[in-house]
C-alpha cells in the first residue's frame, strides 16, 4: 500500500471515530468549503451537553419546556361517544359558558384602570405560531391594530350619527398611528384566546393627539401576556396632512378616560 493509501486510510480512520474532531455524526453536515470551522468542535464535549440538557428536559413537563406556567390547565379531549364516531374536543375550557377565565380578565382590567367595554376576544391560529411554538411577536401587533378600531368602534353611539363610520373610512378628519411599543411579557401558544383591553391617555388637542395603551391578556393561562402602548395622532385623510381635535372628539375621548374603574 503507497503512501497516498495509507494517508487516505487514516483520514478515513479519524471521520469514523467519534472522538475525533473529523468526526461527522450520521444526519449532521460537515463544512461548506475550506474556511467553515462549524464542525471542528469536540463531540465528546457536545455529546455530553446533549446529554446533560436531554435529561434536564425529560425530568420538565412538555408545558414547561415552552416557557408556560406547569399550573396551566391541561387540555381535556372529549372521550368517544357511545355509538362511535367524531367529537369535537374540549380542548378550550375557557370558552365554555360560565368559565371564570373571562370575568378574572375583565376583573383584573377593571382593576388596573384599563376600560372593560370594546375589548377585543381573538383566537390563536395554529399559523400565529413560529419555530419555538410560540406566537411570533408580529401578531401581537396584528392584534393590537385590531383592537383599536374595535375600541373606536365601540365610541359610535356617543358621537352624531354618521361621525364614526365617516371616521373610520378614512373621510374627512380621523386617526392614525404615529408610534407603537410592545412590552413581551409572557408566551402564547395555540391553542388559546387572547383579550385585547384599551386605556386613553395623555390627551393633547394642542399636538391633535393621544395616547392608547393596550393590555394583551391570554385566556388560557389567565395572566398578561403583553402590554402595547401607542402615541396616535389626528389626520386629515381629505388633504393628507395633519389633522386637528375637534372639541368633540375631544370630548368624546375625556368622557371615554373618565368611565374607567366604574
Amino acid at each position: 500500500m503507497d503512501d497516498e493509501s495509507l494517508r487516505l486510510k487514516d483520514l478515513l480512520a479519524k471521520f469514523q471515530d467519534p472522538t475525533s474532531h473529523y468526526h461527522i455524526p450520521a444526519g449532521t453536515n460537515g463544512p461548506e468549503h475550506e474556511e467553515d470551522h462549524s464542525s471542528s468542535r469536540d463531540p465528546r464535549l457536545f455529546s455530553r451537553f446533549k446529554a446533560g440538557r436531554d435529561r434536564q428536559l425529560a425530568n420538565k413537563p412538555s408545558s414547561a419546556r415552552l416557557g408556560v406556567p406547569e399550573t396551566r390547565p391541561s387540555i381535556q379531549w372529549s372521550s368517544p361517544s357511545p355509538g362511535g364516531g367524531r367529537n369535537t374536543p374540549d380542548d378550550r375550557p375557557w370558552l365554555d359558558e360560565g368559565s371564570p377565565s373571562k370575568q378574572k380578565a375583565l376583573e383584573y382590567f377593571k382593576e388596573q384602570g384599563y376600560d372593560t367595554a370594546g375589548v377585543l376576544s381573538w383566537p390563536v391560529a395554529w399559523g400565529d405560531c413560529d419555530t419555538y411554538r410560540h406566537v411570533n411577536n408580529v401578531r401581537f401587533l396584528e392584534w393590537i391594530q385590531s383592537a383599536r378600531i374595535r375600541y373606536a368602534e365601540s365610541w359610535a353611539g356617543d358621537m352624531p350619527e354618521g361621525y364614526m363610520q365617516k371616521m373610520m373610512a378614512g373621510k374627512g378628519t380621523g386617526f392614525i398611528l404615529k408610534d407603537v411599543s410592545i412590552k413581551y411579557i409572557a408566551p402564547v401558544n395555540y391553542p388559546d384566546t387572547v383579550m385585547v383591553t384599551n386605556q386613553i391617555h395623555s390627551i393633547n388637542p394642542e399636538k391633535a393627539s393621544y395616547g392608547h395603551k393596550h393590555l394583551i391578556w391570554s385566556l388560557r393561562d389567565e395572566r398578561v401576556a403583553a402590554i402595547a402602548d401607542s402615541t396616535i395622532v389626528m389626520y386629515d385623510y381629505d388633504n393628507l396632512k395633519k389633522g386637528n381635535m375637534s372639541d368633540e372628539f375631544r370630548e368624546l375621548l375625556e368622557n371615554v378616560v373618565d368611565s374607567y374603574g366604574k
